[in-house]
């Protein structure tokens, strides 16, 4: 039996399924960086601009190298207690970053929030909480 006291849940397989689609998320990021902007924009101008591209690339190697390390982190740390607080950090980040969303709405730098991570985000909160408190 795995030292993990979640029974619905391993942290490992929890950290796992978050790094592997952030890995996922960020090379798609980087691979076409114009492409996601305007699929996620549109054709809004500037989203086919080099310091747009730029920035969403920075962006997509966050999240590869956030992804990268959960994967990592799943497969050398046997300790129950150090993988639920890596799952309450992702957790803790993914809600910045959610927030850093709305209040680029709210502060009227997006005309509306991308879909996308209104789905990706809460449901990576969820898959974390899920794991380290269940």
């Amino acid at each position: 039996m795995p030292p993990y006291p979640n029974k619905f849940m391993e942290h490992t397989l929890a950290m796992q399924i978050v790094g592997g689609f952030l890995l996922i998320i960020g090379l798609m990021k980087n691979k076409d960086p114009i492409k996601f902007n305007k699929g996620i924009f549109g054709d809004a101008e500037g989203a086919d601009a080099g310091p747009a591209a730029s920035m969403r690339m920075l962006i997509g190697g966050a999240f590869a190298g956030i992804g990268a390390m959960n994967l990592y982190l799943s497969m050398n740390v046997d300790d129950a207690a150090a993988t639920e607080a890596v799952l309450m950090g992702n957790a803790i980040a993914f809600a910045l970053i959610l927030a850093s969303l709305v209040g680029a709405k709210l502060r009227g730098f997006l005309e509306e929030i991308p879909m996308p991570p209104m789905v990706i985000f809460p449901a990576l909160i969820v898959i974390c909480l899920y794991s380290a408190m269940g």
